[in-house]
């Protein structure tokens, strides 16, 4: 293969082509794919892939039919443990749909290398920074779900943000960085929409409390190597209102004020005392019927009572009362047996108070027993049983897995009410529910009754995560088929689509927002096989048509150089449009610094954010 660089990619889904595409977009990469069909339909679609690749950029793409777990079809691949100065460099992508086959590939791999690039695709996260940490150097392990879940956390607050991370990253956070971060996001909006027209670029990026990185697709503020590069007539004059401005910043301040009322008085009244009569039709039916024979009994004791001792029925129902509840008075029978002899209407008023006393202890017994269980049972219900939950402005999430976790931290993070509903809450869930950090409720999302639980007239937004996409579309288009109250604004919707056709199609028909973890996340996997600080991937409207740009986070060394050139450009002074670096303050905590330039801006130590414009690395398609 011509290429000096070979990226080997084990995969055989939409995933992984995608993720191939993304690669040999940029000059000085070849591709070999390695993956063996399991049946004709795979390898149909296999084929169909590969020949619209090898279309695209010729032989710099090669697939290898053989088991990637088969030593030599790496070897095939051109992986080698020789270092001779005229052999190809090697990187590893193993990203199929099977954790387990992605490690045991990597370990290969290693075997073979032990200085291979290696990019790994896990599911779980926490295993993923685990197994990073393990591998020690050169290797960075990715779940995109996870990767994903900041930009639907993000989307549901702010509909115009389009990518999400948390700064510092996941990948920082498995190097040993401490858990400290913030959630950043970019969006795109007119400045007029904005409220920033009329202001210069500066004054903006301070009253918005976050960085512009490009007006009308041009960026304000470039660095080529360390030396800035200032647009400088357009950071003097004002800006207008149809310019559309592409800021990077905190999600907390680009949320935009939605307006959601509580609704009437009267429907509120009325739901809650539907909800009380429902509940008192959930009593426990022993208790029920406990009650109403012990209040039977106790009329026929007092009635037994009066006719024996005479007294008035106050007295009496006092008496029984008292007896019942197991403590009797004993000077209603004292003068019993004093004259030697007991009287028939004596021996009837004993054991009708051993039967009132054994009647008592047994309705106390299953009072007791009954509201020990009623207060479980609602206890229970209040953490995470189906009832309605009377909150207005909150987001729903449906789905609490991988990616649903993540949105529900991101979500609280954001200091936003959170409903959930699960079918099969873990520990932690419940845990959360108990600690009233969430509301939960176990069903199923694609009913309409669990969705109406959840006031959905009355909620900010959805997002929907579970690992369904019809699903996610069903709870959606239940929630958003209850009526909201006049005047208030739509309800955000924001899903989880893994098929980009059928993700293209509903926003289309239905107008609802979706992301693909494949469409958030090929490019950055693309990115991580070269380049370890590699944070994320996509496209920026410019003044000559949409151009790539690539987001990577790095580590200041001592030497505090700017970001470096690629191996295949040595001495290339890289131009970048610096964003953020997180440093620790006085006080000792991490706290995020917006930057307009490398020098002095920029210490050793800090993790500097930046974005890349991949233009300058264009390679040319056949």
């Amino acid at each position: 293969m011509a290429s000096r660089t070979v990226i080997i990619v084990v995969g055989g889904d939409y995933l992984a082509f995608e993720i191939c595409s993304e690669i040999l977009k940029t000059a000085g990469h070849g591709v070999v794919l390695v993956w063996k069909a399991s049946d004709e339909r795979e390898a149909s679609f296999l084929q169909r892939e590969s020949d619209q690749l090898q279309g695209r950029f010729g032989d710099g793409f090669v697939r290898i039919d053989a088991d990637p777990l088969d030593r030599a079809a790496l070897y095939r691949a051109g992986l080698h443990g020789s270092r001779e100065p005229d052999d190809a460099q090697c990187a590893l992508v193993a990203v199929s749909a099977d954790d387990r086959l992605n490690l045991r590939v990597a370990l290969l791999a290693r075997d073979i290398d032990d200085r291979v690039r290696i990019t790994l695709r896990q599911f779980n996260p926490v295993l993923g920074q685990k197994i990073q940490a393990g591998l020690k150097f050169n290797c960075t392990v990715i779940s995109p779900a996870a990767h994903a879940a900041a930009t639907y956390a993000a989307a549901a607050v702010e509909p115009s943000c389009f990518y999400a991370l948390r700064f510092p990253t996941l990948e920082s956070n498995a190097a040993g960085v401490a858990e400290e971060y913030d959630l950043f996001a970019f969006s795109q909006r007119d400045a007029g929409d904005l409220g920033v027209d009329g202001m210069t670029v500066t004054q903006a990026e301070a009253y918005l409390r976050a960085r512009i990185v490009t007006v009308d697709g041009v960026a304000p503020y470039v660095c080529h190597g360390a030396d800035a590069g200032p647009d400088v007539a357009m950071l003097e004059r004002p800006l207008l209102a149809p310019e559309r401005l592409t800021i990077f910043g905190p999600v907390r301040y680009a949320k935009r004020k939605r307006t959601v009322r509580s609704g009437r008085l009267g429907p509120r009244i009325a739901a809650r005392a539907t909800d009380t009569i429902t509940s008192i039709r959930r009593i426990e039916p022993v208790l029920r019927n406990a009650a109403i024979a012990g209040l039977i009994a106790f009329a026929t004791f007092v009635a037994i009572f009066t006719i024996v001792t005479h007294w008035n029925v106050w007295g009496v129902a006092y008496y029984v009362l008292t007896t019942m509840e197991g403590s009797p008075d004993n000077n209603l029978c004292s003068d019993c047996g004093s004259s030697g002899g007991v009287a028939l209407w004596q021996i009837g008023e004993m054991v009708t108070a051993v039967f009132a006393t054994l009647a008592g202890l047994v309705l106390v017994a299953i009072f007791t027993a009954s509201v020990t269980s009623g207060l479980n049972a609602a206890a229970q219900r209040r953490t995470r049983g189906l009832r309605r939950i009377h909150r207005t402005g909150h987001v729903i999430v449906c789905g609490a897995g991988n990616v649903g976790t993540l949105v529900i931290e991101y979500l609280r993070r954001l200091g936003e009410r959170v409903v959930v509903v699960e079918k099969s809450p873990d520990s932690l869930l419940v845990e959360m529910a108990r600690d009233r950090k969430i509301d939960l409720l176990t069903g199923d999302a694609t009913n309409d009754e669990t969705i109406a639980f959840c006031s959905p007239e009355r909620a900010l937004g959805l997002v929907g995560v579970t690992n369904s996409d019809t699903a996610n579309l069903e709870a959606a288009l239940g929630a958003r088929s209850r009526p909201r109250t006049p005047g208030d604004d739509e309800l955000g919707i924001v899903l989880r689509i893994d098929d980009l056709t059928f993700g293209r199609s509903i926003d289309r028909h239905f107008g609802i927002q979706s992301f693909s973890t494949t469409e958030l996340t090929a490019a950055t996997i693309a990115g991580l096989a070269r380049f370890e600080s590699t944070r994320g991937r996509f496209d920026l409207e410019g003044p000559s048509g949409p151009g790539s740009f690539q987001l990577a986070e790095r580590v200041q060394d001592p030497a505090n150089l700017p970001p470096p050139a690629p191996p295949e450009r040595p001495g290339y002074r890289v131009r970048w449009i610096p964003l953020y670096v997180w440093r620790r303050n006085e006080r000792g905590s991490g706290e995020a610094v917006a930057i307009r330039g490398f020098q002095g801006e920029v210490m050793a130590g800090d993790r500097l954010l930046f974005l890349v414009p991949l233009e300058q690395f264009a390679q040319p398609t056949s």
